[in-house]
């Protein structure tokens, strides 16, 4: 599949430019868009970019290409703001989620190289002051299990979360308050607060001058916003709603029936189970979405609802005006005007289908605050940036040869050719060994690729929630590889 893929793309080239197909895939096709000049490279990705984001309703996407070294190729397409005025460059901020965890890494590995930390040593152990919950976890994680994601802590980086959930060391389990924790450990050993310290260890050697975990306020607007499919919204609220509901009224019959003894339930029964499922579904979306998150989806549904009664008011008003709310024919009404259920029904319906239809239109998400800063999750960078961080690594800036070595060398198995290293995930492919790491807060969704072996390397940020299969799919043609730098 993939080599149709690449055989059509250069059969397009071939019909825009009249170029022959051997200057368009040089050599082996298996190296995917690596081996290609890089003039063709770039004209036949600003083809179908483009055109891509246009099927798959992406607005915004940014690209690096790191080949033999250093960034080759770094474009931006499409706009970055909700009026859709701003255009997208290489030096655009996106949310770049998840890809501060490898940045992180890194700066907790020239610690490693400075002596600082110890990669088997317990992580806190230079701490005045625990900073895990209670029990043994404290003496128990080590920096090697933050960073292969083995320390047991869990992903709810929002709250109640400082306890391991399973024994360190034990299995893979994806954690961002590991790197929660780590970000603590550096602030502490380094007298200043995180996002000081991955300026001064990483993102300033590296040349990442315009990303960082925290921004200031005035800088926030010059992030690319982020989009969802307004039916996300929805969903966020009421798939946890129901299911929460149906949970506490089956509860609720069980402690009448059996706990009470009575057969009939009556409707006050319920008031502790709509009281639960109302809190817990509000609970759910703020510990998965954070405040602004919750204030979010309760008003997009708010103005769901608003404008579906609104919709179905007017046909109503529109049924009454010609005649179709009366009875239905042939059957007898006392006292006042009946109303016709069919009619009713006949409005809902058509305000439900016709709401179908704006399902799927890009909705604009709350940006992050300037001042929210965690290790795991808030990194605002550029693709140039990410592209330079890409350079630095294969260069072994900051940690060094064999500490980068390492990074892919020591690593966990997850499944078959994909493991997760120092920082990093790994995965085995035709072409050899990649790091990864993917990104993905709400509205945003990118994907970091390095091959150490090349000395190459792909980074793509977009601005939808929808584009998860997009940038492998990106990935996949420029690295060669079918797609795949995802967990199972």
């Amino acid at each position: 599949m993939y080599q149709i893929k690449l055989l059509l793309t250069a059969a397009l080239l071939v019909f825009v430019s009249g170029a022959p197909v051997q200057a368009v895939l040089p050599g082996t096709q298996d190296g995917g868009m690596l081996g290609w000049p890089r003039a063709e490279m770039a004209r036949a990705l600003s083809l179908y970019l483009p055109r891509r984001m246009a099927e798959e309703g992406v607005r915004a996407l940014s690209i690096a290409v790191i080949a033999d070294g250093q960034i080759v190729f770094e474009q931006g397409y499409g706009t970055a703001d909700i009026f859709g005025l701003e255009p997208v460059t290489a030096n655009t901020l996106f949310e770049a989620a998840s890809l501060g965890k490898p940045v992180a890494a890194v700066g907790a590995l020239s610690m490693v190289r400075e002596g600082l930390l110890d990669l088997d040593a317990p992580l806190g152990a230079k701490l005045a002051e625990p900073w895990l919950g209670d029990g043994d976890d404290h003496e128990l994680i080590t920096l090697r299990h933050v960073l292969t994601h083995t320390s047991g802590l869990t992903n709810f980086i929002r709250c109640c979360s400082d306890e391991s959930w399973a024994t360190p060391g034990e299995a893979f389990s994806y954690s961002g308050v590991g790197y929660m924790y780590m970000g603590h450990v550096m602030s502490v050993l380094d007298e200043k607060p995180f996002e000081s310290v991955m300026r001064a260890r990483v993102l300033g050697p590296f040349g990442m001058a315009s990303s960082g975990y925290g921004l200031a306020e005035p800088l926030v607007p010059t992030v690319a916003r982020g989009f969802v499919p307004f039916y996300q919204t929805l969903l966020a609220l009421f798939v946890p709603l129901l299911l929460l509901s149906i949970g506490s009224a089956l509860l609720t019959f069980l402690v009448v029936r059996f706990g009470l003894n009575r057969l009939k339930l009556e409707p006050v029964d319920f008031a502790p189970a709509v009281f639960v499922s109302i809190v817990g579904t509000f609970g759910l979306i703020w510990l998965l979405l954070g405040g602004w998150g919750l204030l979010f989806v309760l008003g997009s549904v708010f103005v769901y609802l608003f404008l579906f009664f609104l919709g179905v008011l007017v046909l109503i008003t529109a049924f009454a005006f010609l005649g179709l709310l009366g009875p239905a024919d042939g059957t007898l009404s006392r006292g006042g005007q009946q109303t016709n259920p069919v009619a009713i029904a006949v409005a809902v319906g058509l305000v439900f289908t016709v709401s179908l239809l704006f399902m799927e239109r890009n909705t604009p998400v709350p940006a992050t605050a300037g001042d929210t800063i965690n290790p795991a999750s808030s990194l605002r960078a550029s693709a140039h940036d990410l592209g330079l961080f890409v350079e630095g690594v294969l260069r072994g800036d900051v940690i060094g040869s064999e500490l980068r070595d390492r990074v892919f060398q020591e690593t966990v198995t997850i499944d078959a050719g994909i493991g997760w290293g120092l920082g990093f995930g790994t995965r085995e492919g035709r072409n050899g060994l990649t790091g990864w790491q993917w990104g993905s807060n709400p509205g945003f969704q990118s994907l970091l690729v390095i091959d150490q072996g090349r000395r190459a390397g792909i980074v793509v940020l977009t601005n939808s929630s929808m584009a998860g299969p997009l940038v492998q799919e990106i990935a996949g043609h420029v690295m060669g590889e079918e797609p795949g730098w995802s967990l199972p």
